[in-house]
């Protein structure tokens, strides 16, 4: 049902109307309710008064040795047993001693809960109201019990022509109402429609009253109104929709929060981020770094600007956040909270991390190379010097000459095979590209290694998802590279029973199509702390190692325009992910 604009001015007097005359009635009949109630007590009270008046009497004759108090007490309670006074009571501290209702132990519970004062009281309890006194020199507790439901009915019977009266008023106070409501309504009706359209999203309507008076002139400002309305409505509208598309498709994560820190809005790119699934923990401590930067600026009134790192267990990487909080305001008003805006920049210090290590690399390859060069020369010079030695000097029966000969040799030799590492990472040869199929070359690295994985209780599944596996690339070097990977693999999965899990697939980007391969381990993992270390020469957490074999890999990966990434978690394992460019793939064929 459509209210009008009389039903609007009507309702709300007669509602008046009925709430006086309602709330008159309900004064009347609490009056008279009262009245009753106490005219009530009041005969009670007068009650109680004379039980006491008797009972002292039957203490003077105790007082004269007449009676023993025991005696005394049980005339007292004779009496008004036989006296059939209803809803009496008599209780002690102890017991019942007299009560002509059923319910005098349940009341003597609610009596022994409440703290009774010397003097007439009242206790009310329900639809009961208990009026007692206390006698105590025997500890006694005198009263009676009422049951003030009793009275609406009396009440009600009293005022019923009261009540009929005011019916006959009301109904010719609403006919009243009525008629002055329609007189009061006409001249605005038509003002009251037309907003009704209005607000509905009609600008297009107009009010066509023709007259001179306040009705007249209310009707042109409005339509003036209306005009400007419809005018800013579609610039506000407009510029809405434009923030909303901002907002929803800008790739900065935005958190909004009141001036108590409570969050307001969440845009699409912060749900995203802040709601992945596969990492639930982490998400947990990125909020709670937000919300404490978010208070911090409500705190400190200043802008603050952050970038954390948090370790990715379930990936075995890091994750890069750069959060930035200002105040909320304008340039009159107090803040009136604040705005966090945030950004995954993992990507970016991924390529910051690789253009350091590349500039590390170089400048520690340049350095290698020259101390190489320097070391080995001389130590040329002392091995053709120890063989000529054992030559001679290797006369004596017990060959303990040649042991020391041999054992010299035997370092020499290792450190020349070091120096040959350190060349190979300084100065890599040039590749030789060549159309090369990678499942080819992966099968023969698994045949040089067939060995390795049995005597170590290693298990390895190879799983090709690829449709085309052709890369342009220097072969022996890719050769390399997937040796010493699986190496790292085997030698972190010493103590357990190893599973090297190698896949390959294709995957598409908008710069071509690549070759993706995976070396997925369950070895002992690399500690998160280390991540970025890996591709430092020298760095090893392995008592023999080199620590140069990842920083070849590094080196011979970039020279045949591939990327790799590594994912590690302590004790669940580590995963290598190479990609290359296929053959004819673009990216720098």
């Amino acid at each position: 049902m459509r209210f009008d604009i009389e039903n609007k001015i009507l309702f709300p007097f007669i509602i008046l109307l009925i709430l006086s005359i309602i709330t008159l009635g309900i004064v009347s009949y609490w009056n008279g309710y009262q009245l009753l109630l106490e005219n009530e007590v009041k005969n009670l009270s007068r009650n109680l008064d004379e039980m006491v008046f008797y009972i002292e009497n039957i203490q003077e004759d105790i007082d004269k040795g007449l009676l023993t108090e025991e005696e005394g007490k049980e005339i007292v309670l004779d009496f008004y047993r036989r006296a059939e006074k209803n809803n009496l009571f008599i209780f002690d501290k102890e017991r019942v001693l007299l009560s002509s209702f059923d319910e005098g132990q349940e009341w003597f519970e609610i009596m022994k809960s409440e703290n009774l004062e010397e003097g007439q009281k009242r206790i009310s309890t329900g639809n009961y109201l208990l009026t007692y006194k206390t006698y105590d020199k025997w500890g006694w507790i005198l009263g009676y019990r009422l049951n003030k439901g009793i009275f609406s009915f009396e009440v009600l019977e009293n005022q019923k022509y009261m009540v009929l009266v005011a019916i006959i008023s009301l109904l010719f106070s609403m006919q009243a109402t009525i008629f002055i409501a329609h007189n009061i309504s006409k001249p605005i009706k038509m003002l009251a429609d037309i907003c009704d359209k209005i607000a509905q999203g009609n600008f297009q309507e107009k009010i066509d009253i023709k007259r001179k008076d306040e009705i007249g002139i209310l009707a042109n400002a409005f339509n003036n109104m209306v005009y400007r309305l419809q005018i800013n409505t579609t610039k506000l509208l407009n510029i809405t929709r434009l923030n909303e598309d901002i907002l929803k498709n800008i790739s900065t994560g935005i958190i909004t929060t009141d001036q108590h820190g409570e969050i307001l809005s969440v845009n699409k790119a912060a749900k995203d981020f802040l709601s992945m699934e596969d990492a639930k923990d982490i998400n947990n401590d990125i909020k709670q770094k937000l919300l404490y930067q978010l208070n911090e600026t409500l705190r400190t009134n200043k802008n603050i600007n952050n970038v954390y790192v948090f370790d990715n267990i379930i990936e075995g990487n890091k994750i890069y956040l750069d959060a930035t909080t200002s105040l909320l305001k304008t340039d009159d008003a107090p803040a009136s909270g604040a705005i966090c805006n945030f950004n995954d920049i993992s990507e970016r210090k991924k390529i910051e991390n690789n253009m350091v290590t590349l500039d590390r690399l170089t400048s520690i390859g340049k350095l290698a190379a020259g101390i190489a060069h320097e070391i080995r020369n001389p130590l040329a010079g002392m091995k053709t010097s120890i063989q000529v030695l054992k030559n001679r000097l290797c006369k004596d029966q017990n060959g303990s000459n040649t042991k020391l000969f041999n054992g010299v040799l035997y370092e020499i030799n290792r450190i020349n095979h070091l120096i040959t590492g350190i060349l190979n990472f300084a100065k890599p040869r040039i590749p030789k590209y060549e159309k090369v199929d990678l499942i080819e070359v992966l099968n023969r690295v698994l045949d040089l290694l067939n060995k390795t994985p049995e005597k170590k209780n290693i298990k390895i599944n190879k799983i090709n998802n690829s449709s085309n596996s052709l890369v342009y690339v220097d072969k022996d070097q890719i050769e390399q590279i997937f040796l010493n990977i699986m190496q790292n693999s085997f030698a972190a999965m010493n103590n357990v029973d190893g599973v090297l899990n190698i896949s390959i697939d294709n995957y598409q980007e908008e710069s071509g199509t690549f070759v993706n391969i995976e070396f997925h381990d369950n070895g002992c993992g690399i500690e998160p702390e280390n991540l970025d270390k890996i591709y430092d020469p020298f760095f090893t957490t392995r008592h023999q190692g080199t620590g140069l074999g990842l920083s070849v890999v590094y080196e011979l990966i970039k020279g045949n325009n591939g990327v790799i990434e590594v994912l590690s978690s302590v004790d669940i394992g580590t995963k290598f992910i190479i990609k290359f460019p296929i053959y004819g793939g673009n990216k720098d064929e």
